[in-house]
């Protein structure tokens, strides 16, 4: 019945005026049916998701829209059924206003940055009013509104956000542009056994100036959080800045972080009831690379916006029309660490006044460095071979750096890409990867082998064959070998269909700061996306 009237609400005015207005509709679904395993432990394991995206545009220049979302169960998040979101905007030469559910970013997302990633479950859309105004060098952007959020990792955990807040920002140059945010949030956190209150302050100013061959950028937040029913409160402060040197064939851009929101000790660090840690529509730059390879998007770092010192230097260069060189190096540090007190069973805060990250073992470093080629042989064929090593250290606080967690890994993707003819072309893809991991006692050294085999066939037809292998025979998984087979057919411009079945690793992904460990998963797949 909800559904009977959500399809009249959107699709009655269509039978009108048909020749006045356009619309869009997307939907996307998703099955599985098979196994999860966790070592030893097996179970069966069904998904079924269906998302259906619609949008209205009307003269004047109004929308509407919505989405119809079906996750019963999902593979991964939180179940839901129902109308998921929806939302009427009107978005003219100077002045927009959207009421309903939104994403915003301010400046790079110190303080606000509301986004929505479904493969890792994450979703800080916000539910309310919008609004924008912009005229010759300056802009006015306002929110409010509510953020439900729910955390699909740690269920004990449930925040309800009421948040207000805008943005102004003004170009006195055409070159040079500045800009200043403030964001109120009042929040209550749905916990076991109890129930926590909290409020945010989180001023921010940001600037940027740029001309053909240099950019740059500077942002800063800062945040104050109280417990309103303890009376405590926690001061935290985050900077982010990047440099950037642009011109025919090559590319600089030097990124810098300095997040001190919330430093606490090891008990406090892994208490997920803390009210006081980076809040979910908070998410600043990462400043480490996001990779394309398998492999390597199994990140063994992941990013604490709470204490986080890093740097990042990216170049691309391009010395012919043929050949590109890619180099990016990165490395990341806490502000200090904890020592534990045997005496007086306390511990005592050792903080650095750094800028830049530390590689001591006690600062729990991470650092990476890769470097890409990738060549066109003829105007058919292209390869890609790139080497990448990364290094962490998770110092041990409990026992004074006694066990330390130290992880290294060295990674060698391997492309090619052929078109034999307008109909026909073939990708294979090998990467290897070496690991030295301390904490897997039993067999600290072992390689890992990725395999993977791209047929496309007249533009339509998509087969791929991946195969993988460990020599570690201690994984988490219980196994050593995992293949896969899919099929992917796109029957016209609007429609297509991917179906798979095999074996999948998992393990841990990332993307954007989010992080989320994705079991092993053997048995079907099917996938259908349609657009009209």
């Amino acid at each position: 019945m909800k559904i009977r009237i959500l399809f009249i609400i959107f699709f009655l005015p269509l039978s009108f005026s048909a020749g006045q207005i356009s619309y869009s509709i997307s939907n996307f679904l998703r099955y599985g049916n098979g196994e999860r395993s966790f070592g030893n432990f097996k179970g069966e394991f069904k998904y079924v998701e269906n998302l259906t995206d619609m949008r209205i545009t009307f003269p004047y220049n109004v929308t509407i829209g919505g989405r119809l979302l079906y996750d019963d169960p999902p593979e991964i998040g939180i179940k839901y059924k129902g109308l998921k979101r929806r939302f009427i905007e009107y978005n003219g030469n100077e002045f927009s206003v959207r009421a309903g559910n939104f994403s915003e970013l301010y400046g790079r997302g110190l303080a606000l940055n509301l986004f929505e990633s479904r493969g890792l479950g994450f979703d800080s859309w916000m539910d309310g009013i919008k609004f924008n105004f912009r005229k010759d060098n300056y802009s006015v952007s306002a929110i409010a509104g509510v953020l439900e959020f729910e955390d699909s990792i740690e269920i004990k955990r449930k925040e309800d956000y009421k948040i207000y807040g805008g943005n102004f920002e003004v170009s006195p140059l055409n070159f040079f542009k500045i800009g200043f945010t403030y964001i109120y949030s009042k929040a209550e956190f749905n916990l076991i056994p109890s129930n926590k209150n909290i409020e945010a302050h989180l001023p921010s100013f940001y600037l940027s100036a740029s001309n053909d061959s240099f950019s740059f950028l500077f942002d800063y937040a800062y945040r104050s959080t109280s417990d309103l029913d303890n009376k405590n409160k926690s001061i935290g402060c985050g900077i982010y800045s990047s440099i950037s040197y642009n011109e025919e064939g090559l590319g600089i851009t030097f990124d810098y972080k300095n997040y001190r929101f919330d430093f606490r000790d090891p008990f406090e660090k892994n208490d997920i009831t803390r009210p006081t840690r980076a809040l979910p529509f908070q998410n600043a730059p990462i400043v480490m690379k996001e990779h394309s390879y398998t492999l390597l998007t199994r990140s063994i770092h992941e990013v604490d916006f709470n204490d986080e010192l890093g740097m990042q230097i990216e170049i691309f260069y391009t010395p012919n029309e043929t050949t590109s060189l890619n180099f990016n190096a990165s490395v990341a540090s806490r502000h200090g660490y904890y020592h534990y007190d045997q005496n007086n069973f306390s511990f005592d805060k050792i903080e650095s006044v750094n800028i830049i990250p530390d590689l001591s073992k006690n600062y729990s470093p991470y650092y990476e460095i890769f470097a890409e080629l990738e060549q066109n042989l003829t105007e058919a064929s292209v390869i890609k071979i790139a080497v990448a090593i990364r290094s962490k250290i998770l110092y041990d606080e409990f026992f004074n750096g006694l066990y330390n967690h130290k992880i290294t890994s060295r990674v060698i993707p391997f492309q090619v890409k052929n078109i034999f003819s307008g109909s026909y072309s073939v990708e294979f893809d090998y990467q290897y990867e070496s690991v030295d991991d301390n904490f897997n006692a039993q067999q600290p050294e072992y390689s890992n082998h990725f395999f993977s085999l791209i047929n496309m066939i007249d533009q339509r037809i998509n087969l791929t064959v991946r195969y993988e292998f460990s020599t570690n025979r201690f994984d988490v998984s219980g196994k050593r070998f995992w293949s896969a087979f899919e099929l992917g057919y796109r029957f016209n411009n609007n429609h297509t269909a991917i179906i798979s079945y095999g074996k999948e690793k998992g393990g841990q992904l990332c993307s954007n700061g989010v992080c989320r460990y994705l079991l092993p998963f053997e048995g079907f797949r099917l996938s259908l996306l349609s657009s009209i």
